[in-house]
């Protein structure tokens, strides 16, 4: 598609996208180059403020990132006519609404309005029931006037909470709040699944996205709320930018699994030592050792965020993603934990030689190791008591996790 893309960040445009020869580049705009300091990583750690134009080694994992996976992104591309390779065509069609704070659109239209839940298309619980039966066609809810974007393989809706607590279609450029996680038949149990394990995180005092359950016709649901926005009474929404840890290592989604060329621990939490806040490896530990109590061998760099705050800082974001794999069968580690590739051969010294690999003391290490194991009986019992329907054998395969990781070698 002929025309350039601008990339627009907390009101400001940034950055412009073009292609050459199908390869997408990008380069900042003369307005960021006199707001930020030169090497901000404005956009991503991959993209630090400069004048030269940045090639497609970095702008193709960025915009990857961005854009739906597999299944949802075939869906994409047919609905748009473009080809699903074209991640150029692809961000110009659906880059309104995207992770984190960027809106992606045709440089000749009009500047983004602002961000509000009042310009939301009010939805009726059957056209909720519509948009999420026809997720397979139209994933993420996209159609002409819905141009929202979302990273990820899983069927999932963008929708937006309104002021009176009702749904609504984010159109025309409207942000989406919250994204609805329709249960899978080829994983059953999977919204009670994730339910939990989001709780269990929150009952030990790790941020994680909030969420609740619900029914969508007789469909369970998991809703959760985007911790990337921020929603004021009057409806007014603030987008705060993110991106995830392929995107800030310039690594391609497909990539996004160790075993297959993806970023480990190490690399992250070295990433994170020189560009992060001070207590980010205490929070990329907490993170690995909650994943390993829930047996979520799935946490790859694509299920790790960091937060651009607007002063520049840079954090960890909130959890999200969390799963007992354990209990499909799946004992894989997405990252190798001490050179161990299955959860159920990890243990809590094996975390703490995997955290000294990073720098992190082993006696710094085991206290946050041994806090967090000795919190989780309790805040089990916290979560089952709160959330309905658990599965007694998804608690049992938790339970087991606790005692395996317990365990001295």
């Amino acid at each position: 598609m002929a025309g350039e893309l601008a990339v627009w960040l907390y009101g400001d445009k940034v950055a412009i996208i073009d292609e050459d020869r199908h390869r997408p580049r990008l380069v900042y705009t003369k307005e960021a180059i006199a707001r930020y300091r030169l090497g901000t990583p404005v956009l991503s750690l991959t993209l630090p403020l400069r004048p030269e134009r940045y090639t497609q080694g970095v702008v193709r994992p960025f915009l990857d990132g961005l854009l739906p996976e597999g299944q949802s992104r075939l869906a994409v591309a047919g609905r748009f006519n473009v080809l699903a390779s074209d991640s150029f065509a692809l961000i110009r069609a659906i880059g309104r609404d995207c992770a984190g704070a960027v809106v992606i659109q045709p440089d000749d239209e009009p500047a983004p309005l602002p961000a509000s839940t009042l310009k939301a298309e009010t939805l009726s619980e059957g056209d909720i029931e519509a948009l999420v039966a026809n997720l397979r066609r139209a994933p993420l809810g996209v159609g002409e006037r819905v141009r929202v974007s979302l990273g990820g393989i899983q069927e999932k809706l963008l929708v937006t909470r309104m002021t009176d607590g009702s749904w609504g279609r984010p159109v025309d450029g409207t942000p989406s709040t919250h994204i609805l996680k329709p249960e899978i038949v080829r994983f059953p149990l999977i919204v009670e699944n994730e339910g939990l394990c989001m709780r269990l995180a929150r009952h030990l005092g790790l941020p994680v996205a909030a969420v609740e359950t619900t029914l969508v016709g007789n469909r369970k649901v998991l809703v959760v709320e985007r911790y990337d926005r921020i929603v004021h009474a009057d409806g007014a929404v603030e987008r705060i930018h993110q991106e995830d840890l392929c995107q800030a290592t310039a690594t391609m989604p497909d990539l996004k699994y160790e075993e297959d060329g993806g970023p480990s621990l190490r690399r992250i939490a070295g990433l994170l030592q020189t560009a992060a806040a001070p207590d980010a490896l205490d929070d990329l530990l907490r993170a690995v050792t909650v994943n390993v109590l829930i047996a979520n061998g799935d946490a790859h760099a694509k299920n790790f965020s960091l937060l651009h705050e607007p002063s520049g800082a840079l954090k960890l974001a909130p959890l999200y993603d969390l799963l007992c794999t354990l209990q499909y069968g799946d004992d894989r580690l997405a990252m190798c934990i001490d050179g161990v590739r299955r959860t159920n051969r990890v243990t809590a010294a094996r975390i703490a030689n995997e955290a000294s690999r990073w720098g992190t003391s082993k006696v710094r290490a085991a206290t946050i190791i041994t806090d967090l194991l000795d919190r989780a009986p309790e805040a089990i019992a916290a979560t089952c008591d709160e959330t309905d329907g658990v599965p007694g054998e998804l608690v049992a395969k938790i339970e087991g996790q606790l005692t395996q990781l317990r365990t001295a070698e």
